[in-house]
């Protein structure tokens, strides 16, 4: 079983422009989180997902710099983008988080992992209780290789409601109670910026010193006026007619889904 860490990078950003390029600590936040993915031993390769628009290609010279591969794919379509991906590099599942979570926890990485090599049927894996900034997913190339061939919607940035629960395998794990928070350590406006880059500075991040996320919550437990930086942040919520669509779509072609299933299972 080959399983890949794939970070699906971008520079659409609108609320925060180019928002994984921020200097932080010596280097932007794509190599903060390309550094972090690294770290996890359970990963056979990280590789980055960005597109083929000549606007991406700062993305891709980080890549090379860092010394990790990438892939060109779709430049709207996350989902195409991801199965692409793990058919290139023959990955029998991704393991993906967003490069705005540069903080995201290892540990939670390789947990996730243990899980799928021991149950190797299952479809899409994520964290039922994690804070925002660890939202870390897994899919089964099977799984993704069906989904992108039924659905009908192209702008997949938000695409957990495609794995249809009464279609798929799917798993939430529990975060361990060290790494239960009430934080937001994701990237999306100026004040998270702001957080995140207080938090490296005070704590000492350098490019090569990993610092494990559990230490990070640690710290923002005996600084809590930290929090306050960007706690007025709403998070952006999936559209409700969205969901209702996809299914709606579930239910009026389970027949083409069934037999796109079968070509891949």
């Amino acid at each position: 079983m080959k399983i890949g860490f794939v970070i699906p990078a971008r520079l659409k950003s609108t609320r925060l422009e180019k928002k994984i390029l921020k200097l932080i600590s010596g280097q932007t936040v794509l190599e903060w989180c390309i550094d972090r993915a690294l770290k996890a031993p359970s990963i056979d390769e990280v590789v980055v997902a960005t597109s083929y628009i000549p606007s991406d290609s700062e993305v891709t010279k980080i890549c090379m710099n860092k010394n990790v591969r990438y892939f060109l794919g779709h430049p709207d379509d996350v989902l195409d983008r991801l199965k692409e991906t793990a058919e290139y590099f023959d990955f029998d599942y991704v393991v993906n988080i967003t490069p705005d979570n540069a903080l995201f926890s290892v540990h939670l990485v390789n947990l996730m992992v243990s899980y799928i090599k021991d149950n190797p049927s299952v479809d899409y894996v994520s964290f039922s209780n994690a804070f925002l900034g660890t939202g870390i997913y897994a899919l089964n190339k099977k799984a993704l290789q069906t989904v992108c061939e039924f659905k009908k919607d192209i702008d997949t940035e938000i695409w957990g409601p495609f794995f249809h629960p009464d279609f798929f395998n799917n798993v939430k794990l529990d975060v361990p109670n060290f790494l239960v928070a009430n934080v937001r350590l994701t990237l999306d406006t100026i004040d998270d910026f702001r957080l995140i880059r207080s938090i490296f500075e005070a704590m000492g991040f350098k490019p090569g010193r990993h610092v494990e996320t559990e230490a990070v919550l640690n710290f923002l437990e005996n600084n809590p006026e930290l929090n306050k930086i960007n706690s007025q942040i709403v998070q952006r919520t999936v559209n409700l007619n969205v969901l209702d669509e996809i299914s709606n779509h579930f239910s009026e072609n389970i027949i083409k889904f069934e037999e796109i299933r079968k070509k891949y299972y």
